[in-house]
């Protein structure tokens, strides 16, 4: 948890982006979105031992065991094309709503129908709450207390707007959110790894 705290703490500062308060004053608030799409074909599938190799575009191979949960394996073929995707979301806001620290944690997976091309989707997503209990305006100096209990101080660096409108009880939010994206593909469509 101590982790999760320099991750809400060094959010923050590190974005200068704001959010308005409906009495016209704004607080540190900031969102990031990630991506990685990648392609790879099936070079080898072992039926008895529920087994997959695929090779990606420049030729590295990695051999996979699917589990019971992958309820379409027997559709696999050597030749195929894998499509995988990686989004990541990060959002992070300070707010007067007056939480307790907390953090919930979700994880989701949604599989391909039976009967249907293989594919799945896993989704997690965590929101934690923490709460200001110090800062010094003067030194930019902010202490965070997490769910657990523990606190972590750190310096706000200059730039990061609306900092000077940050008190003693207000929240910091962090919002996480994680998606990867496997599915099969027809031979022709073909994706090269792309970094956005």
């Amino acid at each position: 948890m101590n982790k999760l705290n320099t991750v809400i703490c060094a959010a923050m500062l590190s974005f200068a982006s704001t959010a308005a308060m409906s009495d016209g004053t704004t607080l540190p608030s900031a969102e990031v979105i990630e991506g990685l799409t990648a392609g790879a074909t099936v070079t080898a599938v072992d039926k008895a031992k529920r087994t997959y190799t695929v090779t990606g575009q420049k030729g590295k191979s990695h051999t996979f065991t699917a589990g019971p949960e992958m309820q379409n394996f027997d559709q696999i073929k050597v030749g195929d094309r894998v499509d995988a995707s990686y989004v990541e979301e990060a959002s992070v806001s300070v707010n007067k709503s007056g939480m307790k620290p907390v953090i919930v944690e979700e994880t989701t997976v949604s599989r391909a129908d039976k009967g249907g091309r293989p594919g799945i989707i896993v989704t997690n997503s965590v929101e934690a709450v923490g709460v200001v209990t110090a800062i010094d305006q003067k030194t930019r100096s902010v202490t965070v207390k997490g769910p657990k209990g523990n606190e972590v101080t750190t310096t706000v660096k200059a730039g990061v707007a609306g900092f000077e409108n940050v008190k003693k009880g207000d929240n910091v939010v962090l919002k996480h959110k994680q998606v990867l994206t496997i599915a099969d593909m027809a031979p022709d469509t073909y994706v090269a790894p792309v970094k956005k």
